[in-house]
């Protein structure tokens, strides 16, 4: 039995780096996604500022604020789409990282489990 606990061992140690490498993938993706959530956040507040100014209309403040809201409305846009472009890799990287680290867990709770039992059958032979 001793010899099964050391192979789970073994298992359960390649099984954490594997875990590891996996949440260190999804890291970097949860990364990217809040700073494209923090960008958008950004820009969806100037563009809120832009129409709620407190100055006397003007032709050509309204044609500046326009060409703002335009540019503001089409980075929001590209954020958006890079957004839905990751949202797959994200996904599968953050259930791959789950999975990883479930099997982490189970392979633990295997050995000792495993080491429980061996260390009772020991002291039944006493």
């Amino acid at each position: 039995m001793r010899k099964e606990v050391q192979v789970l061992e073994r298992l359960a140690r390649l099984a954490e780096i594997r875990s590891d490498a996996e949440l260190t993938r999804f890291s970097a993706f949860r990364q990217h996604v809040e700073v494209l959530n923090s960008q958008q956040v950004e820009h969806r507040g100037r563009l809120a500022d832009l129409f709620a100014q407190s100055e006397p209309f003007s032709v050509e403040g309204a044609r500046i604020d326009s060409q703002d809201a335009g540019r503001i409305a089409r980075e929001i846009s590209r954020l958006e789409a890079e957004m839905e472009r990751i949202r797959p890799g994200f996904e599968a990287a953050r259930s791959r990282a789950v999975r990883e680290f479930g099997r982490v867990r189970a392979l633990e709770q295997m050995t000792d489990r495993l080491r429980q039992a061996a260390n009772k059958a020991a002291r039944g032979r006493e």
